[in-house]
């Protein structure tokens, strides 16, 4: 009863939107500006996945996420299907501070008061991702360890094992666990160094073809480029954190997005997505 009470008090806005982080929270509700939306910081990827399991559990059909890429899968093919209608919204880039690699906005923005000139910042970007090829190829390599080893993990058991022999048949015949020997069998020296040559072969190709800027980690081209255009210690009274300075940075590139109609398109579907899951929307952006 007390947890029903909790989610009623909670989802009280037309659409409840789940996200990982205050940075994802800031750029989101400046460049989208809706009444229709309230924002709810989950805690990361499994966190807002789990909260958004329980709202629909629960029958709370206002309640959504979205979600870093990261290594997954973009699911917004479905966004706009009618057919599918997801609840969980897999952003199409590696995460949001991606949207943020914008040289323009971040030359105009305020927290620019060294005046790097939008070309320079987007050297600047450029650099740091050539900078980090291998640590982008070491990366596609660690999720690919944590797939072969994590993916289809066991359940938790039923109330039915209740003997030594049912729970060993229970993790012992999982496919999980049949598959475990052929995984570290294959996993070997030889394989780990032709993995990273093909993810390194695959960072270098986005360097190429301009790709790197959905492709890398967006947050560390990012907060280093943010820590080469602005001198906090100019700034009166203006000490932030990291977390606080990305935010800040966040919200000044969606105004000028916003202002100038430069919101990323992949955005703009995500909000009419989201709308088109709440019976009538009231009027409003």
């Amino acid at each position: 009863m007390a947890r029903d009470v909790e989610r009623a008090s909670l989802y009280t806005a037309p659409i409840n939107l789940w996200v990982e982080d205050e940075v994802t929270r800031a750029y989101l509700d400046t460049v989208w500006g809706s009444p229709l939306v309230r924002f709810l910081i989950g805690g990361g990827n499994e966190g807002v996945q789990a909260i958004v399991n329980d709202a629909e559990k629960a029958g709370y059909s206002n309640v959504f996420a979205v979600i870093d890429r990261d290594f997954r899968r973009t699911n917004k093919p479905d966004w706009l299907d009618p057919a599918k209608r997801p609840r969980r919204f897999v952003l199409p880039v590696h995460e949001i501070e991606n949207y943020l690699l914008d040289s323009r906005s971040l030359a105009a923005c305020r927290l620019n008061n060294l005046n790097r000139a939008a070309d320079e910042i987007e050297a600047m970007m450029v650099t740091e991702a050539e900078r980090l090829r291998w640590w982008a190829a070491c990366r596609d390599v660690v999720a690919e360890m944590r797939r072969r080893f994590r993916e289809g993990f066991l359940g938790d058991p039923s109330r039915a094992v209740m003997t030594q022999d049912t729970a060993q048949a229970h993790i012992c015949g999982s496919p999980w666990f049949r598959r475990l020997p052929r995984e570290i069998a294959g996993t070997t020296e030889a394989d780990i160094h032709q993995l990273l040559d093909e993810a390194h072969r695959k960072a270098e190709r986005a360097l190429a073809d301009g790709s790197w800027r959905t492709e890398f980690a967006g947050k560390e081209i990012l907060r280093d480029v943010g820590s080469r255009i602005c001198d906090r210690n100019k700034i009166p009274g203006y000490r932030p954190t990291a977390s606080q300075f990305d935010e800040d940075l966040a919200k000044e590139v969606g105004a000028w997005q916003r202002d100038n109609q430069k919101v990323p398109e992949d955005l703009m579907e995500l909000l009419a997505a989201l709308r088109q899951r709440i019976a009538r929307p009231p009027a409003g952006p």
